[in-house]
């Protein structure tokens, strides 16, 4: 197992990079750069859920100072960073959670996509993803802290909305705003809910999983289809999940406070190998792998580096460290390919403001981009304006959301 470091040395007058940035050039010349900084600032350094992309928008949700004004749902045009709209929180429910994860989807089942998120309002809101207005809203038991999920798993015709509030109750509510069915979980759900047919039974399921570190799947109708104690008492905050072995069943992998990242069957929720990383793991890309390369988890810790873990032994690839000095935690790296040759590059936000393109094969260090700001949340990549490779889109603790852009030498 090898160590790659990448350190840069760089002195900035006056504090200049706190809104502009800078980009290093990687060792072949390639170089990350800002298209644009959003002007969507606060004067706070707590923002830490992603954004989303869709057709030509990107949907951010910000947080202000509890009780002020400055809570709110931004859209801002993908190319230009400009603000299309806003949908503020009232200052009553402004606070570091005031909207969480959005997502863009059929809620409806009129055709058309709606923007929706959960809120410290206590309820999970649509929008009109032109203008802002509100079409519908469904209450929660207390606000929402991840990604909303659409797909047709309850038994009635259509597609349904999940989303699980920060308490542990699971929403499961069709498109005529009539819920199918619920769950409490009496815990904290921070790891974000996934549909996806697990156990290879042709039907989809939802797993959950809360504080206590038990993950839950469900099936269509509600019922328990397994329970795991994925780690006794030890909080599951991330969960990615893929086709790790020759087996038809899904693997679901989930990452610790404590450091461990667990690998599941999705077929009765047994534990298939378990491996600590150091204090507070995080994975989100996971490579299905082909006939060259085996699938793969990428994971990050506290320590500021990612490593690539086999997904069928949770072996140890590669370990390179991309942030150096001390941080509070890392955000899980993304997969997209961001250089437009057909092949996914891996996309790590370091909490010191870094944003590092790394080759997900190796683990070496392609290009770099870096802000005056902490970073706690995931990028986004998308190819929002068409031109065949993706363009990494962050959202800084201050706030700001950047547009990153990789140029090949």
């Amino acid at each position: 197992m090898r160590v790659v470091t990448a350190l840069v040395a760089l002195v900035v007058a006056g504090g200049l990079l706190a809104v502009a940035g800078y980009g290093l050039v990687g060792a072949d010349g390639a170089t990350l750069s800002a298209s644009w900084v959003s002007d969507t600032g606060r004067q706070i350094s707590s923002n830490h859920h992603a954004v989303a992309v869709a057709d030509g928008s990107v949907y951010a949700p910000i947080s202000g100072a509890d009780g002020s004004d400055r809570c709110a749902l931004v859209a801002i045009d993908a190319e230009s960073g400009a603000t299309t709209w806003r949908y503020g929180i009232p200052p009553a429910n402004c606070t570091i959670h005031s909207v969480a994860d959005p997502a863009v989807a059929d809620v409806t089942g009129d055709g058309a996509p709606e923007v929706v998120a959960a809120t410290t309002e206590k309820e999970v809101t649509g929008f009109d993803p032109e203008d802002g207005e509100v079409t519908f809203r469904h209450g929660l038991s207390d606000y929402g802290y991840t990604k909303p999920v659409v797909a047709d798993i309850a038994p009635a015709p259509g597609e349904e909305l999940v989303v699980a509030d920060v308490t542990g109750t699971v929403f499961v509510v069709g498109a005529d705003g009539t819920e199918r069915w619920t769950y409490a979980f009496d815990e904290y759900v921070w790891s974000q809910p996934v549909v996806a047919d697990f156990d290879s039974d042709g039907e989809p399921e939802l797993l959950v999983a809360g504080k206590s570190g038990t993950a839950v799947l469900f099936s269509g109708n509600g019922s328990v289809e397994w329970r795991s104690a994925v780690a006794d008492g030890d909080a599951v905050t991330w969960a990615t999940t893929g086709q790790a072995d020759d087996d038809a069943a899904l693997e679901a992998v989930f990452s610790t406070v404590d450091g461990d990242a667990v690998a599941v069957d999705g077929s009765d929720g047994d534990v298939e190998w378990r491996r600590n990383v150091g204090e507070f793991a995080a994975v989100n890309a996971f490579s299905a792998g082909g006939p060259d390369a085996a699938a793969t988890v990428y994971v990050t810790s506290k320590d500021g580096r990612v490593r690539a873990l086999d997904a069928e032994t949770g072996a140890v690839r590669w370990t390179t460290e991309v942030v150096t000095e001390r941080v509070q935690m890392m955000p899980p790296p993304s997969l997209g390919d961001v250089d437009g040759d057909g092949a996914a590059e891996l996309v790590a936000p370091g909490n010191d403001g870094s944003v590092t393109v790394l080759d997900p094969a190796t683990g070496d260090v392609v290009a770099t981009y870096a802000r005056d700001a902490p970073i706690f949340a995931p990028a986004t990549l998308s190819d929002a304006d068409g031109d065949g490779t993706s363009e990494a889109y962050v959202i800084y603790a201050d706030g700001r959301v950047v547009r990153l852009k990789y140029e090949a030498s």
